[in-house]
């Protein structure tokens, strides 16, 4: 899926959905209003089966980050630049858990 087409009342809204998830919680909380209202189950399923790869994929990155670190001393810029790695694409994962909880928790409103 590379967009979601969530049509409504007064229009439509297009989300391209690799470039928008996952985003921070103020607009997911407003998107996620939006899916799980308007949106077909089959739409939300098709969605949520994408963001549950992608976070497969932000999961995967970490390990390989925590394992890079493991091989380094803490005090060497590599152990630096892969902890930088490892906290950023942490971060991400987190927030692909919650934009999945948000969607998947909601049902049509």
């Amino acid at each position: 899926m590379e967009r979601l087409r969530i049509e409504y009342g007064t229009g439509y809204m297009e989300l391209n959905v690799e470039m928008f998830f996952p985003c921070r919680m103020p607009a997911m909380r407003k998107a996620a209003r939006l899916i799980n209202q308007y949106c077909t189950d089959e739409a939300r399923a098709e969605l949520l089966s994408e963001l549950r790869e992608m976070a497969d994929g932000y999961k995967a990155l970490c390990g390989m980050y925590r394992q890079k670190m493991e091989e380094l001393s803490e005090e060497s810029a590599a152990y630096r630049h892969w902890r930088a790695q490892f906290n950023k694409t942490e971060v991400l994962r987190r927030r692909m858990e919650n934009n999945i909880r948000l969607i998947s928790g909601g049902g049509k409103g």
